[in-house]
Parts: C-alpha cells; sequence; structure tokens
C-alpha cells in the first residue's frame, strides 16, 4: 500500500509539473466565404501601430477555403486588429479591437448590395 501511495503521488507530480497541451485561446480558424480570394491575412496588436503586419497565409486563401491561425507565446493579449487584403483588388479591410480569446473561428463575408465585408465569430 505504501508503494501504491508512493506511486500515484509520482504520477500526481509529473502530471502538475508537465506543461500545457491546451490550445492558445487566440488560436482561431479563418474562413472565406465572401465570394474572393485573399491574398493577405494580418493580425496585429493595438498597440502596434498599423503599418506593422506580418502575413499569416503561406499561399492565398481561396473563397470558401480555411486557414488556422496559431499564435505564440511572445504574442500577447486577447485583443487585436485584423487586416485582409484582396487578391485581385487594391482594397484592404481592416477590423480593430477584436477579442480573440472570446471565439474560435471567424467567417470573413461579403454583402455586394452594401459592399462591404464583416466577419461571423464562432
Amino acid at each position: 500500500m505504501k508503494h501504491f501511495l508512493s506511486g500515484l503521488i509520482a504520477i500526481a507530480l509529473s502530471i502538475a509539473a508537465a506543461p500545457s497541451l491546451a490550445a492558445d485561446a487566440r488560436n482561431v480558424t479563418v474562413v472565406n466565404e465572401t465570394g474572393y480570394a485573399i491574398k493577405f491575412l494580418g493580425f496585429n496588436a493595438p498597440d502596434d501601430g498599423l503599418d506593422e503586419w506580418e502575413n499569416e497565409l503561406d499561399k492565398v486563401l481561396q473563397n470558401q477555403a480555411s486557414t488556422y491561425v496559431e499564435f505564440d507565446d511572445d504574442d500577447e493579449g486577447c485583443v487585436w486588429n485584423i487586416r485582409v487584403d484582396w487578391k485581385n483588388y487594391d482594397e484592404s479591410v481592416l477590423w480593430k479591437n477584436v477579442n480573440l480569446c472570446k471565439l474560435t473561428a471567424l467567417r470573413l463575408r461579403y454583402d455586394p448590395g452594401t459592399k462591404t465585408t464583416s466577419f461571423l465569430a464562432e
């Protein structure tokens, strides 16, 4: 019984010391439902200014395709700006101060009647 209890304590300590395997709360799936191809998808922190962006796409994100964006440990905070650039157009869409910790997916939508791009958060 003494060895059994020691074994349980050792297992409990090893589990407690193991790094968490949970996904970062900011990681998000972006689904392109706009009808247009996207060549640039960028996220930046509100304090970074609007000139500092890094493209999260390895290739053009076609309509009805999705991509998974992972944040690393150096990134801080839940609130981010999001920028999208279209493949065949010289226009960008910018959303400011989006709380990524409260969602797991962004479904990008375009309304041709109002000519506005929006997202549906899930």
